[in-house]
């Protein structure tokens, strides 16, 4: 009895660091150009390139952002686009999206924070509670 508990403490332990790792994100860049114009109006797009590590299969990287200071908000998920080395010998994961923003609306400012879901758990990066900003191109 007590070799089996030392071998499902010895097997429980080993899974404590895989259990405890969480996902790590961070922007690798973000803008607000303009995409479009016509017809009186200007068209902009919130683009986002993120980094996740570790790499694994099976999570979903997103953002939700406003532009009216949080009296509205909107969700986007963003797209895996490739495995990149990174500085420690490792890979990290590069994710991408592009939200539309409706014409000629007033802001200047667009503020963010971005997440992964990883088995059921949700991480988040928000700047250290400031959110992420990017301002709109002219």
């Amino acid at each position: 009895m007590m070799k089996h508990l030392r071998s499902l403490s010895a097997a429980l332990f080993l899974l404590l660091p895989a259990l405890a790792a969480a996902e790590t994100t961070w922007v690798i860049n973000a803008s607000v150009p303009v995409v479009g114009a016509g017809g009186g109006y200007v068209f902009y797009q919130f683009q986002l390139n993120t980094g996740v590590w570790p790499v694994a299969p099976g999570h979903t990287v997103g953002v939700v952002y406003t532009w009216d200071h949080w009296q509205t908000t909107q969700w986007g998920t963003l797209s895996w686009q490739a495995n990149q080395s990174n500085a420690y010998g490792s890979q990290d994961e590069v994710w991408r999206g592009a939200f539309n923003i409706p014409p000629n609306l007033t802001f200047t400012t667009v503020e963010y924070a971005i997440y992964v879901d990883a088995s059921g758990h949700r991480t988040w990066n928000n700047n250290n509670g400031q959110n992420f900003t990017v301002t709109k191109a002219n």
